[in-house]
C-alpha cells in the first residue's frame, strides 16, 4: 500500500505544481485585465466627472444669465409700473385738484347766487313792507277823509232837517199870529189893507221860492246821506265783529305749538276720528292742513258726540298740556263751526321714525310700511293684551324698522275687539311684515295707535 501511495502522492504533487503554475499565470492575466479595466473605469469616471463639471458650470452660467435677465426684466417692469403709477397719481391729483377747485368755484357761485337771492328777497320784503305801510297810511288817510265826509254830510243832513223843520214850523206860527192879531188887523184893516195886500203880494213869491229851493236840497241831502250811512254801517259791522272775535283769538297750529303749557288756547280744526263717548266726555283726533291736535276728554253730550263725524269743523277751547311727551288739549269744551269738510290724507312717516322730525307729525294720521313684527316680551308672542286674563282692552305689539324697535298699540276705545285691526293684531306672528295706519300718539316716544294693519 505504501508502495503505491508514494507514486500517487508524487503525481498529485506534480499535478499540484502544474496547477499552481497554470493558476498563477491566469491570475496574472486576470489581474492585468482588472488593472486595465480599473484604469479605463477611472478614465471614464474622470471624463464623466469632467463632463458633469462642465455641464454644472454651463448650467450655473445659464441659470445666472437667466436670473440676471429676469432681474433686469423685473427691474425694467418695476420701473415702468412705477412710472405709470407716478403718472396715474399725478393725473389723479390733478383731477382731484381740478374737481375741488371746480366744486369751490361752484359753491362760491351758488353762495353768491343765494346771497343775491336773499338780498333780492330782503329788498322785496322791505319794498313790500314799505308799500304795505304806505297803503296802511293811505288807508288811514282815506278813513279819516271818509269820516270827515260822513261828519260833513251828517251836519248837512242835520242843517237841512232843521231848515225843513223851521219851514214847517212857520205855518202854524203865522196862523197863530193871524188869529191873535185879527181884531187889531180888522181894526187896522181899513187902514193897512192896501199895505198888507202889497206885502202879501211881495212875500208870497219869496216863500214859494224858498220852499222850492229847500225841498230839493233836503231830498238831495237825504239821498246822499243814506248810502253814506249804509256804507258806514257796512264798514263798522265787520270792525265790530272783528273786535268781538279778537276777544277770543283762534290760534294757528304753529302758534298752538309755540304756546306755553298750562295756558288757555282756542283752536279750530276738523274731526278725523274719536274714541268712544263715556260719562259726558269724548277724546277726539283733529287735523287741519297745518297740523293735528289730540283733545283729551272733551265735554260733550252723547247726541253731539254722534255728530262728530270725520270732516266736521269745530272750535275747541281748553288748556295746552303735555303727558309723557304727548302734547294735548285738556279740560276742553267745543262748539260746531260752519265750514266745508276736511279729511286728511295719510302721511308715510316710515323714513322719519328714527329722526327728530317725526315729532312734527304728532297726532297726525300716518302710515308705517314694511315693518317687521318682533317678539313682544321674550316668550315668542307677537303681541300682548293690556288685560291678559280677560284678553281685552288695549293690544300692544312691537315692530322693527331698519334695526330700530318701536312699540305700537290698538287703543280699544278707538278700535275695539270686533274691529278688523284688533283681529288682525291677534293673528300676528313674529316675523310678519306689515303696513300700518293710525294716529301718531306719543308715550315716551312714538306710540302709534293703529286703525288698520295689513300683513304683506
Amino acid at each position: 500500500m505504501k508502495k503505491y501511495l508514494t507514486p500517487c502522492l508524487a503525481v498529485v504533487a506534480v499535478i499540484a505544481i502544474i496547477f499552481c503554475f497554470v493558476f498563477n499565470g491566469q491570475k496574472g492575466d486576470v489581474q492585468k485585465k482588472l488593472d486595465e479595466a480599473t484604469a479605463a473605469a477611472e478614465t471614464k469616471a474622470a471624463d464623466l466627472q469632467k463632463q458633469l463639471d462642465d455641464a454644472t458650470a454651463a448650467a450655473e452660467t445659464k441659470v445666472n444669465e437667466a436670473v440676471e435677465a429676469a432681474k433686469q426684466e423685473a427691474e425694467a417692469q418695476t420701473a415702468e409700473l412705477q412710472k405709470q403709477l407716478d403718472e396715474a397719481t399725478a393725473a389723479t391729483e390733478t383731477k382731484v385738484t381740478e374737481a375741488v377747485e371746480a366744486a369751490k368755484q361752484e359753491s362760491a357761485a351758488k353762495v353768491t347766487e343765494l346771497e343775491g337771492q336773499i338780498a333780492d328777497l330782503q329788498k322785496q320784503a322791505e319794498e313790500a313792507k314799505t308799500e304795505a305801510e304806505a297803503k296802511l297810511a293811505a288807508a288811514e288817510e282815506a278813513k279819516a277823509a271818509l269820516e270827515a265826509q260822513v261828519a260833513d254830510l251828517q251836519k248837512q243832513l242835520e242843517d237841512a232837517a232843521a231848515a225843513a223843520t223851521a219851514a214847517v214850523t212857520e205855518v202854524p206860527a203865522v196862523e197863530e199870529a193871524a188869529a191873535t192879531e185879527t181884531p187889531a188887523a180888522e181894526a187896522a184893516a181899513a187902514t193897512e189893507a192896501p199895505a198888507v195886500e202889497e206885502a202879501a203880494a211881495t212875500e208870497a213869491p219869496a216863500v214859494e221860492e224858498a220852499a222850492a229851493t229847500e225841498a230839493p236840497a233836503a231830498e238831495e241831502a237825504a239821498a246822499t246821506e243814506a248810502p253814506a250811512v249804509e256804507e258806514a254801517a257796512a264798514t263798522e259791522a265787520p270792525a265790530v265783529e272783528e273786535a268781538a272775535a279778537g276777544q277770543v283769538k283762534v290760534l294757528t297750529h304753529a302758534e298752538y305749538i309755540a304756546a306755553e303749557n298750562d295756558t288757555e288756547v282756542v283752536i279750530e280744526s276738523y274731526v278725523q276720528d274719536h274714541q268712544a263717548w263715556w260719562d259726558g266726555k269724548v277724546t277726539v283726533y283733529l287735523q287741519s292742513e297745518d297740523g293735528a291736535y289730540f283733545v283729551y276728554e272733551m265735554a260733550c253730550t252723547e247726541e253731539d258726540a254722534a255728530k262728530l263725524v270725520p270732516g266736521t269743523k269745530i272750535r275747541v277751547k281748553g288748556y295746552k298740556g303735555e303727558w309723557a311727551g304727548e302734547v294735548e288739549i285738556m279740560d276742553p269744551t267745543f262748539e260746531f263751526v260752519d265750514g266745508d269738510p276736511y279729511i286728511a290724507e295719510v302721511t308715510d312717516v316710515t323714513a322719519l321714525l328714527a329722526k327728530d322730525e317725526l315729532k312734527d307729525h304728532m297726532n297726525e294720521f300716518v302710515a308705517v310700511k314694511g315693518a317687521t313684527i318682533v317678539d313682544y316680551d321674550g316668550n315668542g308672542a307677537a303681541f300682548a293684551y293690556k288685560n291678559p286674563e280677560e284678553k281685552k282692552d288695549d293690544l300692544y305689539f312691537k315692530i322693527d324698522v331698519d334695526g330700530q324697535v318701536y312699540s305700537f298699540c290698538v287703543e280699544s276705545y278707538l278700535r275695539g275687539q270686533d274691529t278688523d285691526v284688533y283681529k288682525a293684531v291677534e293673528g300676528l306672528k313674529v316675523g310678519d311684515v306689515v303696513d300700518i295706519e293710525g294716529f301718531l300718539y306719543w308715550y315716551e316716544g312714538a306710540n302709534l295707535q293703529a286703525t288698520s294693519l295689513t300683513v304683506k
